[in-house]
Formats: structure tokens, C-alpha cells, sequence
């Protein structure tokens, strides 16, 4: 018998088992949460998780796995559960029914990813999909029309959430309020509704040093390093020591340096350029040495047109204390890199690393494992 014959036996046995029984079902269920939307009522992972053992357990179904993706969001399918699931979807060659969600944005907002998965996934190994509060229920022919619908639907909701986050930020920023960060040199206080920003009677004349410098003519460097000798903090770092890179952005923040244009034929390359560079200061290499070499091997920094001293010394900053069998040094050194917290988190868990306490590893956990 051929495997498409095959697939397409066990999935009218399927079909039967839900018209008639409902037992002797196995499926997996979905659970994913994203940092912005986790603590609304509802939608935590304890809840889905519930929802979904209560409706598998009210038909008879045997819930094999529930795969979990935490601190995520839906705008694409790289999470690490998803694609475990995805392996174990294949793995079972038509075995699995179903996969349970409690809302289908809770898998995807994306109809292009919808449709991917049901092609790719779901109907070559005859899988359906259970979207428990959408109503939706491929077991069904009516769920399969309404799933396309429905992904437009949730592709829409995505758009408009990122439209009114920004619609509400532009209005706080219009009425003299603050959203985000406290940039260095200000404190805050609250008007009614509102946060401002006014000038810290500390720090605040250092700023003003610093921007003088600056129009005087001063390298980014060199500030740096008088702030670094003057006992001046900034404000966020792991390391609360001024460098380079926290200068140029201290001075973009304050809309005193313009950010130009990188007019150069090397290329940027976050990571080569820390491999050889990394390379090079084991062999003893000084800064400026690592530079030329950086600047030979076609390679810039991200925001200049040739490496100097000061900008391999950044690149390198702490390398030479990444200790990488340790979690901490792992993480460190791939934040170097260039890695994203969600990422590190991956690749902390790929090396046979994860929290004291168990679990996962979360954007948030993976930040407090490198401040520790």
C-alpha cells in the first residue's frame, strides 16, 4: 500500500472514531503565550494548558503532549515547541489526529504560516486542527472552510494592536508625557497621568559636560573615559562603566549626534569580525592591531567606515571573561554576538543548560541569568 493510501486510511479512521466514539483519539496540544499579552485573564499558559486537558479529556482523547512556547509571539513560526511539535507530527506518520489550541492566533495571527502549516503539516499527515473558543474543528468540513477566514481575521487584529500601541505612545509624547527608557541625566516624576522627565540634579550637569565635549570636538572615547574617571554611572548595563557605543547613544538620545550614513565598501559582520578579532587578542594582538586587521579583512563597525583602536576594544569589551561551559559565560557571549535573548535562550537549552529551578528558559530569565 502506498503511504499517501495509507495516510489516507488511517485519516477516515479518524474521521469515524469522532463520529462514532470520540475515544481512542491522540493528539497534542498548543500552548503559547508572548511577553506583551502573558498576564492578561485568560490567555495565561496554566489556563490553556486547563482548557485544552478539559476539552480533550470531556471527548475521550488521549493528549500525548502539550508542547509549550513561552515569551513568543505569532508573528512566525520559529519558536522551539512549535517545531519540536512539528518533528513529532511527522514523526507519528499520521498517528496524531489533531492539535488542540485554545484560540487559533494562539498558533498563528499569520495566513501565510496558516496556510503552510495545513499544507506542509496537517493535511499530509492527517492532521486536524481544534481551535477550541474560535469554534474551528477540521475533524469537520465547515471548520476547514472557516480556518482561512479566520487567520485573515487574526492577521488584522495583529496590524491594529501595533497601530494603537503606537497611536497611544505618539499621544503621551504630544501631551509632555514619557514612554519608555529614563536616558541618563534625567530623573521622572508624575503629573496626573502622566510621567515627565526632568533634569537629576546629579547627573544632569554631567550631561551637559558630556555634550560640551562633544560639540568641542572631544572623540566618543575619550568622554567615556572621563565620565569612567570622574566615578560617573550610567544609568543600564550590565557593566556600569561608560564605553563607546553607550556615548553614541546617550548623544543620538539626546538628538545631539546625527546618525550618517556608513559610506564604505566593507561590510558589516557582526559575528566574523568577533571570531577574528576574538582570535587575534588570544594571540596577544593589541587593539590597534586587531583593527588593521579587521579593516584588511573587509569588515566595518556597524555605525562607522573602518575599525579604530576604541571600536575593536568594544567589540571585545569582557570577551576574554566569557567563560562558555558555564550558562552565564554561554549567554554572555552570545549576547556579544549579537544573539537575541529569545535566541540565547535556544541555544542555552540546546547546550544542556536551563534555569536553577527547571523549566524553560524566558527572554526575562535569560536577562537576569547574565545580571546575576
Amino acid at each position: 500500500m502506498s503511504s499517501h493510501s495509507s495516510r489516507s486510511s488511517k485519516f477516515r479512521s479518524h474521521q469515524s472514531l469522532v463520529r462514532n466514539t470520540d475515544h481512542n483519539i491522540r493528539v497534542f496540544g498548543y500552548c503559547r503565550v508572548s511577553t506583551d499579552i502573558q498576564v492578561q485573564h485568560g490567555l495565561s499558559l496554566d489556563a490553556q494548558r486547563a482548557e485544552i486537558e478539559r476539552y480533550a479529556a470531556d471527548r475521550g482523547w488521549l493528549v500525548e503532549e502539550i508542547f509549550v512556547d513561552g515569551g513568543f509571539s505569532a508573528k512566525n513560526t520559529d519558536r522551539p515547541a512549535f517545531q519540536r511539535m512539528t518533528r513529532a507530527i511527522k514523526d507519528a506518520d499520521g498517528a496524531i489526529a489533531a492539535v488542540l489550541v485554545t484560540k487559533l492566533d494562539r498558533l498563528t495571527r499569520s495566513l501565510r504560516d496558516l496556510c503552510n502549516i495545513n499544507e506542509d503539516l496537517l493535511e499530509p499527515f492527517c492532521c486536524n486542527l481544534v481551535a477550541i473558543r474560535d469554534g474551528i474543528n477540521t475533524f469537520e468540513a465547515m471548520g476547514k472552510m472557516l480556518l482561512p477566514f479566520l487567520a485573515v481575521l487574526g492577521q488584522i487584529e495583529r496590524q491594529n494592536t501595533a497601530e494603537r500601541v503606537a497611536a497611544t505612545i505618539q499621544h503621551i509624547r504630544e501631551q509632555g508625557g514619557h514612554y519608555g527608557k529614563v536616558p541618563f541625566g534625567f530623573s521622572t516624576i508624575k503629573e496626573g497621568r502622566l510621567t515627565k522627565l526632568v533634569p537629576d540634579p546629579v547627573t544632569h550637569p554631567w550631561l551637559e559636560k558630556a555634550i560640551a565635549w562633544y560639540r568641542e570636538g572631544v572623540p566618543m572615547a575619550e568622554i567615556a573615559r572621563r565620565l569612567n574617571e570622574a566615578g560617573i554611572k550610567p544609568r543600564y548595563g550590565r557593566i556600569l562603566e561608560w564605553t563607546t557605543c553607550k556615548i553614541y547613544e546617550l548623544l543620538r538620545t539626546m538628538r545631539i549626534h546625527k546618525t550618517r550614513a556608513v559610506v564604505s565598501d566593507a561590510r558589516y559582520d557582526k559575528r566574523e569580525a568577533y571570531k577574528l578579532a576574538y582570535q587575534l587578542r588570544g594571540e596577544g594582538k593589541t587593539y590597534t592591531e586587531i583593527a588593521d586587521a579587521l579593516n584588511a579583512a573587509g569588515l566595518r563597525p556597524l555605525k562607522a567606515a573602518v575599525f579604530r583602536y576604541y571600536s575593536a576594544q568594544e567589540l571585545l569589551r569582557s570577551a576574554v571573561y566569557h567563560d562558555r561551559s558555564t550558562p552565564r559565560g554561554l549567554a554572555l557571549y552570545l549576547k556579544e554576538q549579537g544573539h537575541s535573548l529569545r535566541e540565547i535562550g535556544q541555544r542555552l537549552a540546546q547546550s544542556g543548560h536551563f534555569p536553577k529551578r527547571g523549566g524553560q528558559w524566558y527572554p526575562n530569565t535569560v536577562r537576569l541569568l547574565m545580571v546575576s
